[in-house]
């Protein structure tokens, strides 16, 4: 039951209507919602096509989800989370890969992307509910995480821009359109259930 009235906006999240009244109750239920969104980016690891350098997987899509459903703090922290597990020997990284050596492998740029991209995203989507609004936030989101990508790639990995945005994002471009559009639908569909929610709660 929500225990507060609360005033919906372009930025209110699941973390704003599940969550109880107090400071403690909200910071257990951030905490939980950053754990399934964790869970749910190692699901998304092991959904994968393997190419090489950097294998498709459909982990993005949960990293924008991320910042949209639970905010942009919360969204940073799952990956935090997730990439904390990984990097403490836990195999959640793609083909099962574990350890901090991933960080001196293709997939370092990426995976720093994921600390960044649901802040950026939560921070966009409070600004406005308009549909190419959301468009936007989830395609700069994409960005983000295939702009480090690529430039990691580029700096340690191939030393030529023109190979690591070869391997590093024209294969990646496909997918990345069909998961703005996934992230947009869900988005969309989980706000108009959160603002029913609301009324009904209000």
């Amino acid at each position: 039951m929500v225990q507060r009235e609360l005033t919906l906006s372009p930025g209110t999240t699941l973390t704003d209507i599940v969550a109880p009244a107090s400071r403690a109750g909200r910071i257990v239920t951030g905490l939980s919602l950053s754990a399934l969104f964790a869970g749910l980016t190692f699901v998304g690891a092991h959904i994968v096509i393997p190419i090489e350098p950097v294998p498709i997987t459909l982990q993005t899509l949960f990293v924008l989800l991320a910042g949209a459903s639970i905010g942009r703090g919360w969204g940073s922290l799952s990956q935090g989370l997730y990439i904390g597990l990984g990097v403490a020997g836990v195999p959640v990284f793609a083909g099962g890969a574990a350890g901090a050596g991933v960080f001196a492998g293709a997939t370092a740029g990426y995976l720093a992307a994921f600390l960044i991209a649901p802040f950026v995203v939560g921070a966009m989507l409070r600004q406005s509910d308009r549909l190419a609004w959301q468009v936007l936030s989830f395609v700069v989101g994409t960005a983000v995480i295939l702009t480090l990508g690529v430039a990691y790639l580029s700096a340690f990995i191939t030393h030529d821009i023109g190979r690591a945005l070869a391997v590093g994002l024209v294969p990646f471009l496909p997918g990345a359109a069909f998961k703005v559009l996934a992230a947009v639908s869900i988005h969309r569909s989980s706000q108009a259930l959160i603002r029913y929610y609301g009324r009904r709660a209000s």
